[in-house]
């Protein structure tokens, strides 16, 4: 029997009751002998379903509690969780990983000062590496060159980079790297260099690298307003809608060479002369070869491309995307990567960066390109 209503007033008192067949009626409390409450006296908990008291980020799990005495089951509990931002838990004991970390989950008795907690761990997963280096890279014997790479999410708990070759014999002759990505080219030859994450070797990029013969200092020469760091040219002065200085014709007048320069965009179309040169944009150096007749009776002359001594990558600060300019597409780009809407890669990730700091953009590059595209403060390139 289940009292719902309790009789007050004077006299005869009668209380409204719910019998155990479902029939509701009333009886007198004089033939009636009220129990306290039983309290609860004793709280345990536990992961349901778990070996551990792992929960991994974006996974729910529940917790299984035990309250003594039995009799005491009904009484009310709440669930509090020490760090929210780690885990969070809701009013029927279902725990949700948010980031990479530890928190504490308390269970504790609305009725007394009765509780008990459990320590629970965020695992985050790594899903995807980033280098910030292209996909092919050609460097000459002698030169040493680092890929730069990490793993996402930033809050991964396994943070570790695996650099080897393809297995193909004498890779090691080629080039040698190192645990941190650090190469060093050997002799010319081809070797495909794989980056993969430690915690899942499935999760990796390949980059392949093409040794050359070694150029001599004579052969090219750069102006010294750019600065040319392994294979990336950056310190272009930058262009104005008005004022164009990063075309084509701008940066062939800051190198000396006899040899052969091609210039393609960031999807490997060639450049002409008055053509804007943007992040990702790409200066091929080849050997310089003659135009030579194919046919002897024919009028045609076909030009053929020498072999590809270096490829060095356009870094323009703030050009997010490419085109060679700055402008709120470029805020657009990086505030999406910010909130983890679309991924920038690479050289993109770099030249989002203005402040240089060699970390990822955030906020305070969002403002700054803002103050640059305004006029108020210029990116130094």
């Amino acid at each position: 029997m289940q009292r719902i209503k309790k009789g007050v007033g004077t006299g005869d008192r009668w209380d409204m009751v719910r019998l155990e067949n479902g029939i509701i009626g009333y009886i007198s409390q004089n033939y009636v002998e009220e129990i306290p409450d039983v309290e609860i006296e004793k709280i345990e908990v536990s992961l349901k379903d778990s070996t551990n008291n792992i929960i991994y980020k974006g996974e729910t799990k529940t917790l299984d509690v035990k309250i003594y005495p039995e009799e005491a089951k009904e009484q009310r509990i709440e669930f509090i969780s020490e760090n929210p931002e780690i885990i969070t838990v809701d009013d029927k004991g279902n725990v949700t990983g948010i980031r990479s970390g530890k928190t504490k989950i308390r269970v504790k008795s609305k009725e007394n000062n009765v509780e008990t907690s459990i320590d629970l761990e965020c695992y985050s997963k790594v899903t995807n590496i980033v280098v910030d280096s292209e996909e092919e890279i050609y460097m000459q014997v002698g030169d040493n060159f680092k890929i730069n790479a990490y793993v996402e999410p930033e809050d991964a708990n396994e943070k570790g980079i695996v650099f080897e070759t393809n297995n193909i014999e004498d890779n090691e002759n080629i080039i040698t790297i190192d645990d941190n990505g650090n190469i060093e080219a050997k002799k010319e030859g081809k070797v495909k260099v794989i980056v993969k994450a430690k915690e899942n070797e499935e999760i990796k990029k390949e980059i392949n690298v093409t040794v050359v013969r070694k150029m001599e200092d004579w052969e090219i020469h750069f102006d010294n307003s750019l600065r040319v760091e392994g294979l990336e040219i950056s310190g272009i002065e930058y262009s104005t809608e008005n004022n164009l200085k990063n075309k084509v014709s701008d940066l062939q007048e800051l190198i000396t060479t006899d040899l052969e320069l091609e210039f393609q965009d960031n999807k490997g179309n060639i450049l002409k002369e008055n053509d804007l040169l943007g992040t990702g944009s790409r200066i091929l150096v080849r050997e310089r070869t003659k135009k030579e007749n194919k046919e002897e009776n024919e009028e045609k002359i076909v030009e053929k491309k020498g072999n590809i001594l270096r490829i060095y990558t356009i870094l323009i600060y703030g050009d997010s995307n490419g085109d060679g300019k700055i402008n709120s597409v470029d805020l657009l780009k990086i505030q999406r990567h910010i909130l983890e809407l679309e991924k920038l890669e690479g050289i993109y990730i770099k030249a989002s960066n203005v402040r240089k700091t060699g970390t990822k953009p955030t906020s305070v590059d969002l403002l700054l390109i803002q103050r640059h595209i305004l006029g108020y403060q210029k990116i130094e390139q």
